[in-house]
């Protein structure tokens, strides 16, 4: 039978683990690899999965620790390198750039020394990025130029060098400077396509598209936006999918059409979600929210939008995209009425944009003062910040909506009644807004969006019908080995189930038996406690006897023989005398009664009912105490056995005789009551009664106990202090 259960159990884990297998995560697989080797290369595998997740910093740290330990064991310096790598990718994750920077500069300065050129270009493109992303541009292209001097011409730093040129040109985007960010993202592009390296490309493409929508070249940036999404539809990248998506509804928001934009900045946030990285969604949060914000009716739903997004940046300490969410909060409070909640995320910007520094951030800055100001009706310092936005505009940083900015600022000029200046800005804003090229514009994005929700349609058939094909290829390949497993455990549960049914009759025999044998014993021990209390009572009714016919015969013979020799010896002292006779006489005539009691009952010539009348009546009672007799009328009392009649006649006198002495009643009731053939004694009394939880010393109720037992009789008995005794005695004739 173990036998049977042990392949079984081998069948279950192989069936559950084939399962298991199949679901289980990447990092549990790479983890138990980890465990098993111990070595550098299962470390930052781990490592390196934990970091494109960036899920848990802290396990990440745990596995930097474990390579610190190989460091030092080993004492190489690449594996110091990559220790103190790994472990600023863990703060960086966690948020701690300054730690995060400190550990990262170490590695740089070990592989300089070591000489570890390709290693010097990856942990550069690394730093470069954090600086972009902390929005320290100048940092961020010191350090992108120091990679791409150490991995240009390095065999296998190709990747890192691509990398590193499109990280260098969106440091000039973030920063606003977008001639410089499209030359160097044309170079990125170029490489990334002589390289074949598609996705890179990807991400060139949808870097050049931001740029010419912010130089408002809507041609340009609709082909560059939609020969990205081709690419990623042609190798199923679909996380990048996210940022294009987020761009273009950008793109129709410049141009008017929030309503537009909404779909694409939907879909954006679904794939960033699924992608489950912080800073993608928090990023796709304030992209939507700022779409929902400029409609009214949808602008409390925008709010809420941009509320989720803050926690998430907050978490990755994405500070460029903070002052992004900070800005249209700004205007969303204002166009709301909710000025006060405008003026606490405008400080919150404030203060942000000034640690940033960059032309970008403090753009956003003068953007929302301005309008909140406007808003506030303080026109002349509304105007000092409208004059801001103005000059950067002419120092060249671009925005695709300036025009907003000239006519708010003409609005200003005319609260203030400076007419001149007012027709002026208005003038130049007509200008920017050139209706022509609006309507062209508009156009190109109608012809698009029709272009778009066909194509989508198409990959969304293509989707369908792929996912379709694997999921039955899935179900098939499971379908065999659930089936496989199932025919295995169909016959090893069959012979399992036989093995046991024979068990199983085994065992009932050997409880049958058992049970048998346990029957024999309790009958026995019955029989032997029944003959024992039997014993016990014939014992006690021959000592009852062998009493009673000493008292009959013997004293009481002598009382009476000494009673006549005093009676006969004197009669002097007649009066003194006849009192002490007196007193002779009664106590042999107690001594008479006692040995009547002690004497069996003969029930031969006598009831069960005429013998406990008897009793009753004639019983030596204290001055006080009265007893009753009480019995069912019209009843032949003969039918009653003079086996029961014996035990209940001695259990009345138990009774009653344990009432006298203890329990100090005036009253004893004794109640003898048949009914068809059930016959029931009740002794009661009024007297202190006792606590029935504290065992009593004494052996009177034991007594009754065993005779009621004798005859079958059950003993219902009920005192409390104070409450008087009750006991009653019921017995099937």
């Amino acid at each position: 039978m173990k036998r049977y259960r042990w392949v079984l159990g081998c069948c279950l884990l192989l069936s559950i683990g084939v399962l298991w297998a199949e679901d289980k995560s990447d990092l549990r697989a790479l983890q138990q690899e980890a465990a098993q080797n111990r070595n550098l290369d299962s470390y930052v595998k781990v490592c390196k999965l934990l970091y494109q997740t960036e899920e848990d910093p802290d396990l990440l740290l745990s596995y930097a620790d474990s390579i610190h330990q190989l460091a030092i064991d080993s004492g190489k310096p690449e594996i110091f390198i990559e220790y103190y790598i790994w472990l600023s990718e863990g703060y960086f994750i966690k948020g701690d750039f300054e730690q995060g920077y400190a550990l990262k500069r170490k590695a740089i300065g070990l592989a300089e020394k070591a000489g570890l050129r390709f290693t010097i270009a990856q942990a550069c493109c690394d730093m470069g990025y954090y600086c972009n992303a902390d929005a320290c541009y100048d940092s961020a292209r010191y350090y992108f130029h120091k990679g791409l001097v150490a991995g240009e011409g390095l065999p296998g730093a190709e990747e890192a060098c691509r990398t590193i040129l499109t990280n260098y040109a969106s440091s000039f985007l973030f920063e606003g400077q977008t001639d410089s960010a499209l030359v160097y993202t044309i170079r990125a592009s170029e490489r990334s396509a002589a390289d074949k390296d598609t996705a890179m490309l990807i991400e060139n493409l949808n870097q050049l598209g931001t740029i010419y929508r912010r130089k408002k070249n809507l041609e340009d940036c609709i082909a560059n936006f939609e020969e990205a999404l081709h690419l990623c539809e042609l190798c199923g990248n679909y996380n990048t999918v996210a940022f294009i998506y987020g761009n273009i509804a950008t793109a129709y928001c410049d141009w008017d059409r929030p309503e537009d934009a909404i779909s694409f900045s939907e879909k954006a946030l679904k794939y960033a979600l699924k992608t489950d990285n912080k800073r993608r969604i928090g990023t796709c949060y304030v992209n939507l929210g700022a779409i929902l914000v400029r409609m009214e009716k949808m602008r409390t739903e925008g709010i809420d939008t941009l509320l989720k997004a803050i926690p998430f940046l907050e978490q990755v300490n994405d500070r460029r995209q903070l002052c992004n969410a900070y800005n249209y909060l700004v205007n969303a409070y204002r166009l709301d009425g909710n000025l006060d909640m405008a003026m606490q995320y405008l400080q919150k910007l404030d203060k942000l944009a000034h640690e940033m520094q960059t032309d970008i951030e403090r753009f956003k800055y003068y953007q929302a003062k301005a309008a909140l100001l406007q808003e506030s009706k303080n026109y002349a310092d509304a105007i000092v910040y409208y004059r801001k936005i103005v000059d950067m505009l002419r120092s060249g940083y671009k925005d695709a909506r300036d025009y907003e900015h000239y006519r708010k600022l003409s609005e200003c000029y005319l609260a203030v009644n400076n007419l001149s200046l007012a027709y002026n800005y208005m003038t130049q804003a007509y200008a920017l807004r050139d209706s022509v090229f609006q309507t062209e514009e508009t156009d190109q994005l109608s012809e698009y969006s029709v272009k778009y929700r066909t194509k989508e349609k198409e990959l969304e058939i293509v989707s369908l019908r792929r996912e379709q094909l694997e999921q039955e290829t899935y179900m098939l390949r499971h379908r065999i080995i659930v089936g496989s497993v199932i025919s295995l455990l169909g016959i090893l549960l069959l012979g399992s189930l036989y093995a046991r049914q024979r068990q199983r009759a085994r065992i009932a025999l050997l409880a049958n038996a058992a049970c048998e044998k346990e029957r024999e014993f309790l009958e026995l021990q019955k029989e032997t406690e029944q003959r024992l209390t039997r014993k016990y009572i014939d014992g006690l009714e021959s000592e009852r006897e062998r009493m009673a016919t000493e008292l009959h015969d013997d004293v009481c013979n002598n009382l009476l023989a000494l009673e006549m020799n005093i009676r006969t010896i004197s009669t002097e002292e007649g009066a003194d005398l006849d009192k002490q006779l007196d007193l002779l006489n009664n106590t042999r005539e107690r001594l008479r009664k006692l040995s009547h009691e002690l004497m069996p009952p003969v029930f031969q010539y006598a009831t069960l009912d005429e013998l406990l009348a008897d009793y009753v009546l004639h019983l030596s009672l204290p001055e006080g105490t009265h007893a009753e007799y009480h019995s069912t009328v019209g009843v032949d009392w003969n039918v009653v056995p003079k086996s029961i009649s014996f035990e209940c006649y001695r259990i009345v006198q138990e009774a009653v005789s344990n009432a006298v002495k203890y329990a100090g009643s005036t009253c004893i009731q004794v109640e003898l009551v048949l009914e068809n053939n059930d016959l029931s004694i009740l002794v009661a009394d009024d007297g202190k009664g006792f606590d029935m939880s504290k065992k009593t010393k004494g052996i009177g109720l034991r007594t009754i106990w065993q005779r009621a037992e004798t005859v079958g009789a059950e003993v219902e008995l009920v005192s409390s202090p104070g409450k008087g005794t009750r006991l009653k005695i019921n017995v099937l004739i």
